[in-house]
């Protein structure tokens, strides 16, 4: 996959099947997205998948807006690796008065030679957000391209969104948020040194600083995982201000892993950080001991979580096959 940051940096000639929106989380509406345009390039080798999102921040930033997001632009990169052609990332500013005529010439038929273009059902686009899913159907006939219009996801009775999304985190319910993502929920970082308490009283950690700009969850403990060095590891993470042995403000996140022997040499190392289960709120123990007893609870609690969807995930598959000797 190729990322290019601004419309003229994309020098493809191919006709391509692409979709574009916002794209904050990659949620399951979004994946309905992306699925349809990379069976569009399985079905039509000649073509390019296309994701093209648009760059929020600095119009938020002009707007005072909240600039806070489920998705950084380099885990969106991540999660895309390997299955699209190209992920466009558009400054909004840059096309922010563009007509919405002007857009499709120019863009989505000038520069990315649309075959399909793949959209929800409430894509907006152009000066004073005039361009939807009408304009864009009216002008197919005339700039050769295919609209396709993707219906909503829905869980239950709301629209899968990422405000939707952004509503759950506040709650802490970050096996819903997985749910409404159709993945773990994801924070990319560095290693940074620490003050090694936790090795010191036997439960070595590894902090990680998350981009001031990244939603995260209620402090406390969550069941997580983390990849180091290309490898994944189960583990605990503290999410919070670590109040038993610090008066920082800053957010930390600390993550003891369970299997992991090298934690004093990873400092420095990027780490992708995925969370599957709420455990606790952060609490302020009145000494060490009682700190140390807490983690080991973590650690049964956590491990005791892995060990049950390894089961679950074997009952399924076991479901699976029974019912397809019956058939």
């Amino acid at each position: 996959m190729q990322y290019i940051t601004g419309f003229e940096h994309y020098k493809e000639e191919a006709r391509t099947a692409i979709t574009l929106g916002k794209f904050d989380g990659l949620h399951r509406g979004h994946r309905k997205l992306v699925e349809r345009i990379m069976e569009h390039v399985e079905q039509d080798p000649s073509l390019k998948s296309v994701v093209c999102f648009f760059e929020m921040t600095e119009f938020k930033k002009m707007r005072h807006l909240d600039q806070k997001k489920l998705m950084m632009n380099e885990e969106r990169a991540l999660r895309l690796e390997g299955r699209v052609d190209y992920l466009i990332e558009c400054p909004f500013l840059s096309v922010k008065e563009m007509e919405a005529e002007v857009f499709i010439e120019k863009i989505l038929s000038g520069l990315f030679h649309a075959r399909y273009i793949v959209v929800g059902e409430n894509f907006r686009f152009g000066h004073e957000r005039r361009g939807d899913v009408e304009m864009l159907a009216r002008y197919q006939e005339q700039y050769g391209y295919r609209l396709e219009v993707i219906p909503n996801e829905y869980y239950g009775d709301r629209i899968v969104s990422s405000t939707y999304v952004k509503e759950v985190m506040r709650t802490g319910n970050i096996d819903l948020v997985n749910r409404l993502l159709s993945y773990p929920y994801t924070i990319v970082g560095t290693i940074t040194k620490g003050e090694g308490l936790g090795r010191r009283i036997g439960y070595p950690t590894m902090d990680i600083y998350p981009c001031q700009e990244k939603i995260l969850p209620p402090s406390g403990a969550y069941v997580c995982k983390l990849q180091v060095d290309k490898e994944w590891y189960q583990g605990v993470c503290n999410i919070g201000q670590k109040p038993t042995v610090s008066d920082q403000e800053e957010t930390i996140l600390s993550v003891h892993l369970f299997c992991y022997e090298e934690t004093g040499e990873a400092d420095g190392k990027p780490v992708v950080l995925q969370l599957y289960h709420y455990l606790r709120p952060e609490e302020k123990f009145e000494d060490v001991e009682e700190l140390k007893q807490q983690i080991q609870d973590d650690i049964r609690e956590g491990k005791r979580h892995f060990l049950l969807t390894m089961e679950s995930r074997r009952t399924l598959l076991e479901i699976k096959h029974k019912n397809e000797e019956k058939n």
